[in-house]
């Protein structure tokens, strides 16, 4: 009954969703004149995805088809649906990134990474669960002992590695955050262009998609050491007369999983909306040419100047005693 109940809801709220959408597809008040500071508000216009229209007070309208496709202005209505495109697209990647973010967080500071196998146990009530950072003790009366692991060059080294992508993975997860909120459309912050939140945009999806990817590869090499250990270890008793424990998935990764791959799509989706948020280049790219300086003819003196610089010249020169000829000194001018 319940569930013919909301089967039905369900179909009648969907057919006035679409009813709702045709309708303001089919209506022409998408953008009004302002007549505030207009003297004249007898005569106004409005417009729609298909005509614009002119109305008077006394109620006489009239309405004009957009004869064109290619004449629309783009500015008005091409860039405005594909910046309204791209501001969803980067606030619902921003939103899926922080909240995958979340998830990594959490997965990272959870201390059920593996829990013991309880089904050949005989004595189900005390199990055992260890995380990155500690080792626990549980009953089923709740009561919980933790220890923290008290080394670190004694961990095994892909126990290292998984600790180290699963903090890279929340750095570059925070740092993409940060970024990505001054990139928001919808925050002003000061002159910044365009442009530059377009490529911050960018630059905080692809920090979210490696951190989302570091985040899926730390989990996922932890859970390949839980299944080679589970199939190389056996309940039989040890030694000692204990009887050595097997290790399932814990909780911890599933959500690890789960927070990576939604950081991933936010990112995705974040470079995505980088494309709409800048703006296009025209396909000619104007070439500046510099004019060439005239070239200076540079025209002799007067003759006559020129002929009294000769003789000038010659009479300066001496000729030494034995017939050469020397070049005049400073001490001639003298």
């Amino acid at each position: 009954m319940a569930a013919t109940m909301c089967q039905v809801m369900g179909l009648v709220m969907g057919l006035l969703g679409i009813a709702g959408v045709i309708a303001s597809t089919v209506m022409d008040q998408w953008s009004t004149q302002d007549l505030y500071d207009n003297p004249v508000t007898s005569v106004y216009n409005y417009r729609g995805l298909w005509r614009s229209c002119v109305q008077q007070s006394s109620g006489f309208t009239e309405c004009r088809p957009y004869f064109t496709i290619l004449g629309l202005p783009e500015s008005s209505e091409q860039t405005r649906e594909q910046e309204m495109a791209a501001t969803m697209f980067q606030i619902i990647g921003f939103i899926l990134s922080v909240l995958g973010l979340a998830g990594v967080i959490a997965a990272t500071a959870m201390d059920e990474w593996k829990i013991e196998d309880r089904y050949y146990k005989l004595v189900t009530s005390i199990y055992n669960y260890e995380g990155l950072w500690y080792s626990c003790v549980g009953e089923t009366s709740g009561l919980v002992e933790c220890r923290p692991y008290f080394t670190v060059l004694g961990l095994p080294g892909s126990f290292q590695a998984v600790r180290a992508l699963m903090i890279v993975g929340i750095v570059l997860g925070v740092i993409g955050a940060l970024i990505s909120i001054f990139a928001l459309k919808c925050i002003r912050m000061g002159n910044m262009e365009d442009t530059m939140k377009a490529n911050m945009t960018l630059t905080s999806g692809i920090m979210f998609i490696v951190g989302g990817v570091c985040g899926i590869a730390g989990v996922s090499v932890f859970a390949n050491l839980i299944v080679t250990s589970f199939m190389f270890t056996t309940t039989t008793a040890t030694m000692e007369g204990s009887l050595q424990p097997r290790y399932t998935f814990g909780p911890a990764l599933f959500v690890g999983w789960v927070g990576g791959a939604v950081l991933v799509m936010g990112g995705i989706m974040m470079c995505v909306a980088c494309k709409g948020m800048a703006p296009e280049k025209t396909h000619y790219n104007s070439v500046a040419y510099k004019a060439s300086k005239p070239n200076t003819i540079y025209k002799s003196g007067d003759e006559r100047s020129r002929r009294g610089y000769d003789d000038d010249y010659k009479k300066s020169t001496t000729r030494s005693d034995d017939g050469r000829q020397t070049q005049p000194s400073k001490f001639d001018y003298v």
